[in-house]
């Protein structure tokens, strides 16, 4: 049984209000964490990297942040994606339940804190007096490409999350791995071109240099580098789907 887009629509919408209401419950700044958040972890970067070992890069708390904003999103959704089958099991152990509907919940509550966030970079740029261009209008782009990115690695991880129990606990050393080879808080084109062709072949490092381009510099992405982020997030999540699927009456005996 499958659901009709617009229940698949209604039930994504519920379920992610749910997600919402159960994370910040009991929470007195509720949502302001969604700022407050990535606010701290510019601050640190920003003391670090500008007073203690100074990497002299223009606007650092707006470039820091540029390049925070998604990944923040994918490290948000990576996380809670581990855990959501388990977390969600009475509705995983629901017949006919369409249970690759959860990691997208996860994706799409990690894309709404995005944007709850997405303002404060704007004052940033503001305050820097950092023109604000029409390529802006082109963000959504990369917000396609990063969501299929995050939604196939969340549908992996989902799984692997009930599957192989360690895997909530490696996620955590992979994503500091994953933080430091992506250009977040470091420049790329000050990185030695020999190790920038490697990073670049992270698609994080696409994504997060397509968002920093447009929101930061005013400057187009590199079409051709987010073209094949795109076809390969695609072939990621079809591929993700299936071994889902593959494994998914194991998931559901496991949870």
């Amino acid at each position: 049984m499958t659901l009709q887009p617009g229940a698949a629509a209604d039930t994504l919408r519920a379920l992610v209000g749910r997600e919402l209401k159960i994370r910040y419950k009991g929470s007195l700044l509720g949502l302001l964490w969604a700022w407050l958040s990535p606010l701290g972890t510019v601050l640190i970067l920003h003391l670090l990297f500008t007073r203690i070992v100074p990497l002299e890069i223009p606007h650092y708390a707006a470039f820091v942040y540029s390049g925070l904003l998604p990944w923040t999103w994918f490290q948000g959704a990576a996380l809670t994606a581990a855990s959501t089958l388990l977390d969600n099991r009475d509705l995983v152990r629901t017949p006919f339940f369409p249970r690759p509907i959860l990691p997208a919940v996860v994706t799409a509550t990690s894309f709404l804190l995005y944007l709850a966030a997405l303002p404060v970079l704007i004052l940033l740029l503001v305050a820097e007096s950092v023109p604000l261009t029409p390529l802006l209008l082109l963000l959504p782009l990369v917000w396609v490409v990063m969501a299929l990115f995050i939604l196939a690695s969340s549908v992996l991880l989902a799984a692997l999350g009930v599957l192989v129990r360690d895997v909530q606990h490696v996620l955590g050393v992979v994503l500091l791995l994953g933080f430091y080879l992506t250009p977040v808080f470091y420049d790329l084109d000050r990185v030695a071109p020999a190790d920038a062709r490697w990073l670049r072949l992270n698609p994080l490092t696409v994504l997060v240099e397509a968002h920093r381009g447009l929101t930061l510099h005013g400057r187009a992405p590199d079409w051709h580098a987010l073209a094949a982020c795109a076809a390969g997030s695609a072939a990621f999540l079809a591929l993700s789907l299936m071994a889902f699927r593959a494994f998914e009456h194991v998931v559901v005996e496991e949870v």
